[in-house]
């Protein structure tokens, strides 16, 4: 798992992510089908959904009515699937960083089957309204001393953004080669489908610090 951190061109400032990881145990292509995504009550778009079966990590949050699957990367980072059963707002509404802390103390290793779609999200955020709340403004105006990066025009700050992005697929965020075994159980184990609207936090291993955040909500768009 690695995490680099880019810097656009151009004469605004701004920082992007870029994820690059691999599933611990990935899933295999020849499982990939394409299935039905419940974006809502009326609406059903498809999508690639991929499938394995094995041991993963999952909950089920009585308090909250959703199942919390934690898949990990290689390295020190893992990713959390939360699907509410009651609706995405409400989770939005009410979870908070201690429900975070019990879910990765809660979870248990069970044989399952996993059932998820292959997404890209991306989002831009512009950080001038958070850093003008921090008390850094003086960049911004046109008293702005930026002379250290140009003394013969003189800057000001315009617009500072930070853009982020994942994709997830069969091998992790990035592809990459490899192969595995699947085994197949003598009894089928119970059936986790992610297969409407459904929140990912991802985080660190060691610290348990949230790297990224995240709604899906219609898989098919880019």
């Amino acid at each position: 798992m690695s995490i680099k951190r880019d810097k656009p061109g151009g004469t605004a400032g701004g920082s992007e992510v870029i994820l690059k990881g691999k599933w611990e145990k990935p899933f295999n292509p020849e499982f990939t089908r394409e299935g039905v995504f419940n974006v809502d009550a009326h609406k059903t778009v498809p999508v690639q959904m991929m499938s394995r079966m094995g041991i993963f990590d999952v909950f089920h949050d009585k308090d909250l009515s959703t199942d919390v699957l934690k898949l990990p990367y290689t390295g020190n980072a893992s990713l959390m699937l939360l699907m509410p059963q009651k609706g995405i707002k409400d989770l939005e509404e009410a979870w908070c960083k201690e429900h975070f802390t019990k879910w990765h103390r809660n979870v248990q290793r069970r044989r399952w089957q996993v059932i998820l779609p292959k997404f890209s999200i991306s989002a831009t955020y512009s950080l001038q309204n958070v850093l003008s709340e921090m008390g850094i403004t003086d960049v911004f105006g046109n008293t702005a001393d930026l002379s250290g990066i140009s003394e013969e025009v003189k800057l000001k700050v315009s617009k500072i953004v930070h853009n982020a992005a994942i994709d997830i697929d069969e091998k992790g965020t990035e592809a990459a080669a490899g192969t595995g075994i699947e085994m197949m159980p003598l009894s089928m184990p119970p059936t986790l489908k992610f297969d409407r609207p459904f929140l990912l936090v991802l985080s660190n291993h060691n610290t348990k610090s949230i790297l990224f955040m995240g709604k899906i909500v219609n898989p098919s768009e880019k």
